[in-house]
């Protein structure tokens, strides 16, 4: 009977080993390579845990020895230990509706404008603006314009697309090209110099003016700021 009680209990104390080693190596999974341990084949789970065998054994010997009173790596694993434990709490908390709604009360957050562009890209100046000249002076411009991006642009990839971008949020621009949009209107044109490119022409395919934003709109952003408000908290609360 005894013999079987200490047989029993041997196998539990294998078996948490066991998964508390597996657990190790989901994590290096996930840390390393972004990857889900659980969702791979077995020959690259038998991988895995062979390379962070390896990783582990090398760490306790360089920490033993080589690396024994190693300021930077001292320095590192603070950092390490800081961050991880960031992470996890900033997953972890989850903000409550009415948290969100009293925020929302207190920032007024709003939604950046945003722009959709077409623009034709030529490697000098006078090209430029002898073809800002022939959109200017035409009924069809939006046509005209994309007639030119077909024919003469040199911006390979929003060729593709007549010379079209996606709608992007005005913080999202280039600076020089935020600056030159500043009161511009839809259909109205652009020119800007690029260092080193050519002279870029934009199109205003569409303009949405910033505006307040409804707490849907912002609901995430608030949710961020609240996690945000959340950890600096429970960090004073460490620091006490």
């Amino acid at each position: 009977m005894i013999k079987t009680i200490v047989i029993f209990l041997f196998s539990i104390f294998i078996c948490i080993n066991l998964n508390a080693g597996e657990n190790e190596v989901i994590s290096y999974s996930t840390l390393k390579y972004k990857i889900d341990f659980d969702k791979q084949n077995s020959q690259l789970k038998d991988s895995l845990n062979q390379e962070y065998n390896r990783v582990k054994k090398i760490a306790q010997i360089l920490e033993s020895n080589i690396m024994k009173n190693d300021i930077d790596l001292e320095v590192a694993k603070n950092l390490a230990t800081v961050d991880i434990w960031t992470n996890k709490f900033m997953q972890n908390y989850k903000p409550t509706n009415s948290e969100l709604l009293e925020l929302y009360k207190l920032e007024k957050p709003r939604v950046v404008a945003k722009y959709e562009l077409r623009n034709i890209l030529v490697t000098y100046e006078e090209n430029a603006d002898r073809i800002i000249n022939m959109l200017n002076s035409t009924q069809n411009k939006k046509e005209t314009f994309i007639k030119y991006v077909r024919s003469v642009s040199n911006d390979v990839a929003s060729k593709q697309n007549n010379g079209l971008t996606e709608l992007v949020d005005e913080n999202k621009l280039n600076p020089q090209i935020k600056e030159a949009l500043k009161g511009k209107k839809e259909e109205d044109i652009v020119k800007i110099n690029l260092k080193d490119l050519g002279t870029q022409i934009i199109l205003i395919e569409k303009y949405i003016p910033e505006k307040d934003a409804t707490f849907d709109e912002a609901k995430e952003a608030l949710s961020n700021l609240a996690k945000r408000k959340a950890l600096t908290k429970e960090i004073e609360l460490l620091l006490k």
